[in-house]
């Protein structure tokens, strides 16, 4: 991980890009503070989660919602 002022940053960009598009992160700093980050761009598979994992993923809790449901028309008709 790179750091570099902002100052600078706009000096190289160039160069910074370049390093970014080889997988570095650039951090820009602006009076000893961090302002931003330069990182590469995501490939698809890596920003979203297949459906399969998705889906694997969630935990159903209580019961299903048809039995839901069902007992509250039951208590509505009581």
């Amino acid at each position: 991980m790179l750091k570099v002022s902002v100052e600078e940053a706009a000096i190289n960009l160039k160069n910074l890009l370049e390093q970014v598009a080889k997988g570095e992160e650039v951090i820009l700093i602006d009076e000893n503070q961090v302002v931003a980050r330069l990182v590469p761009p995501q490939k698809k598979e890596q920003r979203l989660a297949s459906m399969k994992q998705f889906r694997e993923a969630l935990v159903v809790k209580g019961e299903p919602l048809s039995a839901t449901i069902i007992n509250a028309r039951i208590e509505e008709r009581h």
